[in-house]
Parts: C-alpha cells; structure tokens; sequence
C-alpha cells in the first residue's frame, strides 16, 4: 500500500536519531528506544571459536536487582563501587529463575501494553475513513490493525519502552595474565536478555540489543595487567524486544557464557567453507575463504595455510599466497581444493574432518590457529524437491526451545546431549531451533549426533507482526540474520535457515532472506510466518494444516514448484499427539513434501515451590500462593502483595466457591497502587459467574452470571489509590449492591439464580481472561478476603464461620515443587521438563521409523521391507522375527536384509505354522536394533517394529463348563443381593446400580457402576486455538471457558459432565444356576433440567436429552457376571463425545493392572499404531502421567482383558465382547476435571476405573480432534464379562 509506506516512513524519522557515542546512564532511553542503535563499539559478526589464550567469567557475580533502570546506583559501574551488599547471581543464568522479578510465560504479546505508533495510527484511520485513496482490501487490512490499539492506560507507542522495566546490574572482576601482554583483548557475551551495557574499569565500551545473538567488544585499551572490573547493566525491555516476543518463558539476565580472550595481532578473524559435489556425488570441490585482520602486525607478510583430515588421513591441504596487512588491515584468502571421494556428512552418517587453518609470518612461524570440524554436503531443490547429497530428503523434526525447568534458557552440555539422545532414540533427524538461534554448543553437537538443523533467526514480533513493514527496523532485521548466519553457516547440521517466526509479512521479511543469503550462498530458505507462503521463501512452511489440506495444496500443487516443510504441526500441548500416521502416510507419498516439525519438543513447566494458604471458613478450601506474591504487613496482621504480573492466589473448584444461588457476598479488604488500572482483578471465579474487578482509574465493576452477564459498575472514590478500603458487593436476589468503606457506592435491580461454570476461582487473577497474553493482573495489597453464599452487608459485620471461603493471610504454609506453566501458558511439549518422555513420544516414533514393514502373504510369510534411510543400506540394523501366541514365543529367526536406502523388496520369513492353542492370539513380530553402539544409543537398540496379526490362525477358546453353584436372591436394607459361593453382588433397589461386588469376603467395589460419556478434559480440549474444529456452542455463556471458545465448551454446555437418571424399572428373576437383574434407565443430560427451545416447525415446548441405557446383568453359580449393556441417545447432543462406555470405583488394594491390548505406554485412539498388542502389566500408581494441566491420561486401546488384582494376586478380571479402552487413577474424575495444578490433585485410598467401548482421540492443540477419532452419538450395544480371581 502506497500510503502505508508513507506512514510507516513518517513515523520512523520521528525515532531514528543519529547514533553517537553518548554517556549511557545520561540518557537511557537515546539508546533503548532509539531504532538506530541498537549495537555500539561491537566486533563484526563471525564464526564462534575461542582461542587457547582465554579466560571465563562464568560464575558468581555481584548483582542488583530494580523495577526500572532509574533505581540503579548512578555510579555502580566505577572502580571502588561498594557492592558488598548486593546479591550474588551465577553467570550465565536468567535472574528469573534466581529469585529476582517474576517468569513470565507469554505466547505472542509483549508483557506491557503497546499500540501502534500516532503517526501509523492516523494514517490507518484516514484510509478507513477516506480521506486518504485505499481499496477495499487496503481498507480491510487498516481495520484489521486498528482493532489492535491498546486503551490501557499504560499502553506504550512502538517502538518505546514501559516505565516498568526489569533491570539487573553486575558487577565481577577478571585478571589478566602478564603473558597477553602486545596481544589484542576481547569481551565476548554470547546470550545477554536483552538490552546491555558494557563498562571496563569504569569505563562505557559499548552497547548491544538482542537477546539470541552473540556480542563482542575490542577491550584492549580498557584493561590493564592485572585485576580488572567490568560492569554490565541489563535490561529486559527495549526497542530492540518487539523482535522477541516468542512464545516462551520471557526471561532475562547473562544466561550464556561470557569471555575474554586473548588473540595476535594478526589474527585468522573469520572463514567460510563450502563444500560442492560434482553431478555424480563422488567428488567435492572445497573452498575455504579466510578473512585475516590485522590491529598492529609484527611482520610484513603472511601467508594462510589449511589441512583436512579424518581420522589421521589428509583429505586435503592448502596454501595460499602471501600477502601483506598493515595496521587496521583486512585481507581476504581463497583456498581451493578437490577432496576425491570425502565421506558425506548426513543424519544418517554424520562424518566429520578435522580442519585446521593457520596463519604464520615470512618466517613461517605460526601466528594464530583455528581447529574446527566441517562436514561434505550440497544441498539442491530438484524440480520442487528439496536434496542432499542428491537424494530426496524427508525431514522429521521437533521444534525446540532452549528450555530446562530450574535454569530458565540456560542450557549445559549435559541437557543438550540428552536431547538429542532423545531425539534420534525416538526416529528424529531435525530440529527446528525455534525461533532463535541455539547455543554454540548446540550446532557442535548436533555435527555430531547427526541432527538437521532449521536454524532460525531471533526476530518474532508476533504481538506487532506490523513492524516488518516499518523501515526503521530494517537495520535491526538485518543484524539478527546476518549474526547468526556468520556465526553458524560453518555448521554441517545446518540444513537450510529460517527467516524468523510469526514477524508479519511485511518487505523486511524480504530483506532478512536477501542478507542471510549475501553471506551463505549455499542454503535455502524459509520463513514461519502465519500466511500459509512468502514470496521470500525457498522452502515454503505451511503451520497446521490438517493431512488432507496438506496433501491437497502443497502436494498436489502444479503452480508452486518449492518444497513443503511444515514449520509446525501437529501441536503437543498435555496428553495430545494425536494424527500422526495420517500426516505421514501423505508425505512419503509426494516427493515435494519434505516433512515437517512437531511442537513443541520440551515440556514448559519449570520447578516452583508449593506455597499454601489457610482457608478459615468451615470448608478448609485449599488455596495456593502463585508466583512469588509474599506475606506483609497489613491493617490487621498480614496481607498478601500482588506486584503488578503473574502474581495470584489459586483456590480449589471445590463445591462451595461453586456458588449457584440467588445470594451472594464478595468482601475484601484493599491497597491498590497505580497498575491496579490495569487488570485489577481482586475476586473472579471467571468474567462471568461472579467477581470484583477494578476498570481503569475511575470505576469498580461488580458482576454475576444468572443466565446473562449483571454488571454493576461504580465510581472509585477520589482517595483511592496508595490507601486501604473495604470492598463489598452484595447480591441479595433482587439487586447488586457495592459498598466502598462501608458506604453504598451503587446499586441496580438484578434477579435469577448465580450460574455456575468450571472455571476456578482466584485472588488478583480472571483464570478466563488472564492466560497465555496477560499484561497485568493486579497490583495491589489484599487482605481479609471472604465469599458467602448469603447476602451480608458491611454493618452486619463477617464471620469466618459463617463462610464459604474466609482468607486472612496470616497462615502460610507449603511442601515440595512442582512443574508451573505460569499464569497460562499453553502446556507443550513431547518430553516431561525434566528429561523424561511422554507417551506420545512412541507414537511419532513408530510413524516415521527407518524401516517399514507390510505382510504381503501371511500364508507363505512374504514381507516386503521399505527401507525410508536416505543414505544407509538395512544391514545398518540387525533385524530379526518372532511368532507368538499372545505373548509366548513360539518360533524366531533372524532376517539378513540388504536393501538400498529408499528401496523396496521382498522377503521370505520361513515360518510354519504352530499347533493352534485355541484362545491364543497369533501375531508376527519384526524387530529392527543398531548393531553397533552409536552416540545417541546402545546396540540392541530398537530403532523399528511391525507386528501383523495372524488371525486366520486363531481358534475360538474352547468354553470350559461353569461349576455348579446356585445363586440366591434377597432384598435387604434397600439392596437386591444375588450371593453365591464366597461372592455377591449387590444392586441398589432405586437406581438399579451395581453398588456391591463381595469375593473371598473382600469388597471390590467402591462406586457403583454407571453410564460414562465424561473425561478429565484434555488441555486441547480447553485450549481455544482449535475451537473452529468444534463448531458452535449450543448454550450461552460457555464460549470463554479457558482461552476462549473451547472445546470443552461444548462438553460442559450440553451437560455431559452432570449426568441425571430416572430409572424406568429394575426387575429381578432367578433361573437354574443363576439370577438376572434387568435395569431400564433415563440417563439425561445436565442433570434432567430440561429447556425450552422450538421441538419441530410447529411446536415450541420443553426439551429432555439423553441416552435410554438397559443393562441385563446376569449372575451365574460360579461368580461369572455378564454385562449386556445396549446405549441409545436421544434428543440434543454435542457433535461428538469424549468417550462412551461405564465408570465405577475399585478397592485401592487392586492396583496390580495386566492387560492384554496395547501398550506398555498410554495410548489412545488417534495414537495407537506405536504400541504393541500384548500382555502388559504395571501398577495404577504407574500409569499416572504428569501433565502439567491434570487432565485425562493413562488410556490403554484395544483390550481383550483388564485384570485388577492386589499383591495376592486375588482381584477381577474385565472382558468385552469387542476390544475395548479403559484407564485407571487414583484420582476422582471430578477431580482430575476441576484441578488446573498438579498440586490440586488428592489422591485417594480407592481407585477410579473407566471402562470404555469408544473413546474419542487426542488431537492437535490447532486443529483438534480428527473426525475418524471421534465419539459420535450412536447405539451402543457391548457385553461385558466379570471373572473374580479368588
């Protein structure tokens, strides 16, 4: 747009000052809100090495920490400044995880208020309104950006800076050796968050914005012999920030190494190699171009030498010509030469040389050195399709952060090793670094584990996407591309770069392309935007597409020639993962589409203490300080302080906060500060069932839910700010009522019943509004905090007892951690923080496994093998096949397989089919392990599996006779008891549940057995990115459950999780040899309340949901019971249900499980192809998976047999007459649904069983639920067989 341009040009010769070397304490915001400097007195960009001559100041470091810059000592940087009263911070570390300032979790907002820039802002308002020319799709998109201005109060212009700015200043001290005497002296920082200033020996040396990218300072003339101070002021927020709001832990502070080193004079500065095959893939050409620098040479010529070799065998040596270099000199060395037949560097074959360059003077001695590691590929797109080595490429990636639960994204050695491990043990062989580029460390290591690397540049500015069409930045764009690619571009891991991440599409995305390719003209690139392409890109990067739209768009393309890799799919956020077979089975179909990236690799959560708080109404409510809130002083006792963000007090949905009457008290005793006007929030269970809730300077909102959203909205008085007040809002069934230091501050009539929704209640937070994008939460003072379920006013006065939550913060108590995703962020992740990895992993490691196995003849054993491996032959593995019934071994042999990589063949397993036990079931099982150790893994190794079901073979089991037993009949204390030989059972005479199962005189039931068609929602299922996928609710008022408009939304509006039942009729009967119960119910939504909408065209009337369940339960003389249970909905139903099947409490005692499905991992439906059939065992203690947000978890598919036995071994057995799904915990399910922390949970004595005959899948935190793996509402018709094991 001609006139976006123009604005965009206004604005940024308002900001764009003339860099100079100023006083940096004089005037602090020239450099951090000034677009032009954003880097000052640096070193040019290069590749990493350090030289032997060096020292580093990793470690303890003296440290003040303040809310803004201006609260730092003025002086702090001068020699003899007296810090010994500051704090110690180790170096690298962020000092969020130290204690200082609040994590903060943001997934695209910057954590202040920003809008656009005035300038920007009018213009856009000029094109919406006409006055400046525009066509209607210009006109759209200047809507689309308005809509984006801030009204808070605190709101900064882009690209400024809040008054509010978490700032650290460090102090240490370093010597240096009288040995660097006439050697140039170097500071390096490698990852500084985000904003820094340098001092030497009180001396300003420079300046640098960007938190992902390395720094260098020429200290030489600022250090002396000896002990030396440097002083280094960090702060979090700077114009530097709108290109760094990734969605992660926004955490600040040193957190890489920091050095000094030592170098000649003349000193090998920076080099590039570039290897190039010739069109067989044999030979390569290598170049090698040095860039020599001199500051004050002792010699006038030199020369540049360099050796490749590998293993102790010379590839290759070089020598170029000598050349002169003068004081402040720069000369430039091209080295050439033919490497015959180099070993090439792949995933799959990750051999690397050994490089050494060397400069030496006209008398040959050696000046400077520098030994790396290089690595021989080309990378080439071939008619749309992305090659290395001249092979189509398929790429199977985790996005990863630089994340660890107790050190913030300070990330060692030891951690990156075991990702990787991690990563190829399950089938990976990339990595997206997103979306920065990783530690050094991280590219060295993955040269050596063989992992792709997408190395991505440090320029996200998802919460002002805008700014990619804004000129001044275009110099802070370019800076961040080209520091990564000349850091990095030496990297044989490096497989192609990334332009960024969600940083809009303007022409700067462009720009970044353009300058990442002047310095590496040997890569491709992409760009992950959130358009589905980018002119800019190589490689265009669909994000969560479904498999079909995937396929169908970038697979079957004939206009657009570029490669597919889907930068993101595939969203893991809790128990998800679900899809992954389909996406694979069209990628391997269509050679242009390369694969993609999964998000999110490491799980968010970081380590937090549990921190309690006394709930002194009679319910003991349990409630917990979040964030790092403390204790003070109050006007009686002790109050909590809320500092501004993150900071909240978190209580238990227990079921007397759910408050749904016609009355209502809120109370609270009050401090608020200046950001109050900015969030505010002081008592909400939600944005609509009830709450308190400051609304800028001037106004305090009272609100409840009857069915429509009541507000009542009153002035703040004019000394409110900075003093305590009491608060009250009262609710009495005929009005709203608020009063401010006891007196009336406003009324209005209001009538109905509070509604309740699942939402929890908190202190200083909306758990509904204040997610993953909050600003502020509240920044005030609280104390004496009470909710009645009674309309009280102030002169009545409060009694704790009288309560239905009484807080007075006097009592803080607490034990252990536990893993926090903040105030909300989205729970992502494959691996647990600490290493561990989740469930979901073995699914996407089955799906893209090396080698791939189909069963073309089952009678005559043929097998056709697909070997997927780019580059090695199938007798890398040792393969071999076993026949079993169930789960004994019954003939075995091993398969001496030589397929070429991305080859098919045929073989022939020599098996003969076994006399058939009947009741056994019969599979084929192939095994593929490394046959050598790597350094990712062992040999014995299972990198592939398949296992075919020989189910021709199988044989019905031949039905043994029951022993002969008789079965009693009586009616006692409201039961109908159907009693054997040492067992009963026992229904209840009213509903007709089975409420009792005795065996050996031991009771297993604990609940009785009921329709289930309700789980634990999953995090996808509360999360509003996919809500799309659901379609509307068909009930008011649940649309911002969670996020937003949910998944669960439809769960809770149609009632699933508050199930009625009237029962039609209970019948018993005896018959030789046993008894029958018959049981006819109404099990209706939402507790059978019914509502009223239209029934047909004609007719407009009350309206009943639900299922009409019948269950024949059948008891025979041997204590078998049989199940037959027949389910048909009626009525209004949600488009599909999270499971369908029954539910019923166990004896704790029973916690051995051995199962014959799938496992031994949770699996569910849309993930299930990665666990084997089998008999499995394990204890219900171990099935608990901990998912940040609880949720259900735990699920074993496709069973033939539960058994739920003590330690005896004595217990019962669970059979359907087809396979069935069942999870067991020991949790409640109301539980497991209400705790949004995993210190909510309490477990209990018994054990919840769920036993399901359909379950719905997991899904894809972005597109939800896949259709083929949902629940539909339908008939049900199943028998289930209980077999006590005495």
């Amino acid at each position: 747009m001609k006139n976006r341009v123009t604005i965009l040009v206004l604005l940024l010769s308002a900001v764009a000052l003339s860099a100079q070397d100023k006083p940096f304490l004089d005037d602090i915001p020239y450099y951090i809100e000034n677009l032009s400097v954003f880097e000052l007195n640096q070193e040019d960009g290069r590749s990493y090495h350090i030289p032997e001559k060096s020292i580093s100041l990793n470690g303890d470091w003296k440290f003040r920490y303040a809310e803004s810059p201006g609260e730092i000592p003025s002086d702090f940087f001068r020699l003899g400044f007296n810090d010994r009263k500051w704090d110690n911070i180790p170096v690298p570390s962020n000092w969020e995880m130290q204690g200082f300032g609040e994590p903060l979790f943001r997934n695209m907002t910057t954590p202040f208020p920003n809008t656009l820039p005035s300038t920007m802002r009018d213009s856009l308002e000029k094109v919406v309104d006409g006055r400046l020319p525009a066509s209607e799709m210009e006109k759209r998109w200047a809507r689309y950006q308005l809509s984006g201005v801030s009204r808070d109060p605190f709101a900064v212009e882009v690209p400024y800076t809040p008054e509010f700015n978490p700032t650290g200043a460090y102090r240490t001290s370093f010597t240096i050796p009288s040995s660097w005497k006439g050697d140039r002296i170097f500071l390096r920082l490698e990852k500084v968050a985000s904003a820094s200033f340098i001092w030497v020996n009180g001396q300003q040396v420079g300046y640098n914005e960007g938190a992902q990218e390395p720094a260098e300072y020429d200290i030489t003339d600022f250090v002396k012999t000896g002990k030396n101070s440097l002083s280094v002021l960090v702060l979090k927020y700077s114009d530097g920030y709108y290109l760094e709001t990734q969605d992660y832990w926004r955490l600040a502070g040193i957190f890489d190494d920091v050095w000094v080193f030592a170098t000649p004079q003349a000193r090998i500065f920076d080099w590039q190699v570039i290897t190039d095959f010739d069109r067989s893939y044999t030979d390569s050409e290598l170049d090698i171009t040095v860039d020599v620098r001199g500051y004050n040479p002792a010699s006038d010529s030199y020369k540049v030498s360099a050796e490749v070799s590998r293993n102790g065998r010379k590839a290759a040596a070089m020598t170029g010509g000598p050349f002169t270099l003068g004081q402040g000199g720069r000369h430039t060395v091209k080295l050439h030469s033919l490497v015959k037949s180099p070993d090439k560097w792949t995933s799959e074959t990750p051999d690397l040389y050994d490089m050494t360059l060397v400069l030496s003077d006209a008398s040959g001695n050696v000046v400077d050195k520098v030994t790396k590691r290089i690595g021989f590929k080309k990378t080439e797109i071939i008619d749309g399709v992305f090659h290395l080595n001249g092979v189509p490429l398929k790429v199977n990636a985790q996005c990863s952060h630089m994340q660890h639960p107790s050190t913030g994204h300070v990330i060692t050695e030891e951690v990156i090793r075991r990702d990787m491990e991690i990563l190829k043990q399950f089938g990976f062989n990339g990595v997206r670094t997103s979306h920065y580029p990783p530690v050094n460390r991280y590219l060295e290591l993955a040269d050596e584990y063989g992992l792709y690397v997408i190395d991505e540049t440090g320029d996200e500015a998802h919460s002002t996407e805008y700014v990619s069409s804004l000129p001044g930045f275009a110099e802070m764009y370019r800076e961040r591309v080209r520091r990564m690619v000349l850091r990095d571009r030496n990297h044989a891991c490096v497989l192609f770069w990334s332009a960024g991440n969600e940083s809009g599409e303007g022409f700067l995305i462009n720009e970044v392309v353009k300058e990442g390719k002047k310095h590496d003209p040997t890569r491709f690139w992409m760009y992950g935007g959130n358009a589905a392409v980018h002119p800019a890109e190589d490689i265009i990067g669909p994000r969560y597409p479904s498999p079909i739209e995937h396929e169908f768009r970038y697979g079957f393309n004939p206009q657009d020639k570029r490669p597919s890799f889907m930068d993101e799919y595939l969203s893991v956020a809790g128990n998800g993962g679900g899809g992954m077979d389909d996406f694979w089975n069209e990628i391997y179909d269509h050679p242009s589409l390369m694969g993609g990236a999964i998000w999110d690799f490491v799980s968010v959560g970081i380590d937090q203490p549990v921190h309690t708080l006394k709930d002194k109404s009679p319910y003991d409510t349990p409630a917990n300080i979040m964030g790092r809130a403390k204790l003070v002083s109050g006007p009686s006792g002790k109050a909590i302080d809320f500092n501004k963000q993150d900071q909240w007090v978190q209580v238990y949905n227990a079921d007397n906060v759910e408050i749904s009457g016609d009355r209502l008290t809120l109370t609270l005793d009050i401090f608020p500060r200046s950001y109050n006007a900015s969030g505010g929030y002081m008592i909400n269970k939600g944005s609509n069932q009830y709450g308190l809730r400051q609304n800028g300077r001037d106004k305090l909102e009272f609100y409840i839910d009857t069915g429509r959203r009541e507000l009542l909205s009153v002035a703040l008085p004019s000394d409110w700010q900075d003093r305590w007040h009491n608060v009250t809002a009262v609710y009495d069934g005929a009005k709203m009522t608020v009063y401010i230091d006891g007196k009336e501050a406003g009324s209005r009539p209001a009538r109905g019943r509070i509604r309740n929704l699942p939402l929890s209640l908190c202190i200083g937070r909306d758990e509904e509004r204040c997610g993953q994008e909050t600003i502020y939460t509240c920044d005030a003072i609280i104390d004496n905090v009470g909710i009645f379920d009674a309309a009280v006013t102030p002169a009545e006065g409060f009694n704790a007892e009288d309560a239905a939550l009484w807080l007075d913060f006097e009592e803080e108590g607490g034990e252990g951690t536990f893993w926090s995703y903040g105030v909300g962020a989205r729970t992502y992740g494959s691996i647990w923080p600490d290493r561990t990895p989740q469930p979901e992993m073995w699914q996407m490691k089955k799906s893209v496994q090396p080698l791939s196995f189909s069963l073309l003849d089952p009678e005559n054993g043929m097998v056709e093998v697909w070997n997927r491996n780019h580059f090695i032959n199938a007798d890398f593995y040792r393969t071999t096949w076993t026949i079993t019934a169930d789960n004994e071994v019954v003939a075995s042999g091993d398969m001496d397989l030589d397929v070429d990589p991305l080859t098919r063949s045929v073989y022939k397993i020599p098996y003969v089919k076994p006399s058939i036990v009947p009741g056994k079931e019969y599979r084929l099982d192939i095994s593929s392990v490394l046959k050598k150790d790597e350094v990712w893994a062992k040999a014995g190794h299972e990198v592939s599996w398949e296992q075919f079901e020989l189910s021709d073979w199988n044989l019905p089991a031949e039905k043994a006779p029951r022993a002969a037993g008789n079965v009693a009949v009586m009616k006692e204390d409201g039961k109908i008891v159907l009693s054997g030989k040492d067992f009963s059972y026992s229904f209840d005479t009213v509903s007709g549940e089975l409420v009792s199962i005795v065996s050996g005189g031991r009771e297993i039931l604990t609940g009785p057995v009921t329709l289930n068609v309700w789980r634990a929602p999953l995090a996808n299922e509360v999360d509003g990115w996919n809500a799309y996928s659901g379609g509307s609710i068909n009930a008011s008022g649940y649309g911002g459950i969670g996020h937003s408009n949910v998944l669960a939304a439809h769960y809770y509006s149609a009632g699933l999780d508050n199930l009625g039942h009237a029962v039609a009729s209970v019948n018993v009967r005896e018959f030789e040899g046993g008894a029958a119960v018959d049981v006819r119910e109404l099990v209706l939504l939402d507790g059978g309340q019914g509502e009223t909408r239209q029934l047909d065209q004609y007719i407009r009337g009350m309206s009943f949901d639900g299922f009409e369940s019948t269950w024949r339960y059948i008891v025979y003389g041997d204590g078998t019971l049989t199940i037959r249970h027949i389910i048909k909905p009626q009525g209004a139903m949600p488009a599909w249900l999270p499971r369908m099947g029954v539910t019923f409490g166990l004896d704790g005692g029973l916690s051995n499980v051995e199962w014959h499905g799938r496992g031994p991992q949770a699996n569910y439906p849309d993930r299930k192809s990665g666990y084997r059939l089998g008999i499995w065992k394990t204890t219900v203690e171990d099935m608990y998976e901990p998912y940040l947000i609880p949720q259900d978890y735990g699920l074993r598919t496709d069973n033939r047999w539960v058994r739920m036995t003590d330690a005896e071994g004595r217990g019962v057995e669970f059979s359907v007459d087809q396979p069935f799904n069942f999870n067991a915990y020991n949790f409640t399910t109301e539980n497991l649904t209400k705790a949004v922390y995993t210190y909510q949970l309490r477990r209990t004595e018994d054990i919840t069983f769920n036993l399901d005959y359909a379950t719905s899948g997991v899904g894809c935190t972005a597109r939800g639920i896949f259709n083929s793996y949902r629940v539909y509402p339908q008939a049900y018709e199943r028998t289930i067989t209980v077999r006590l094991i005495r």
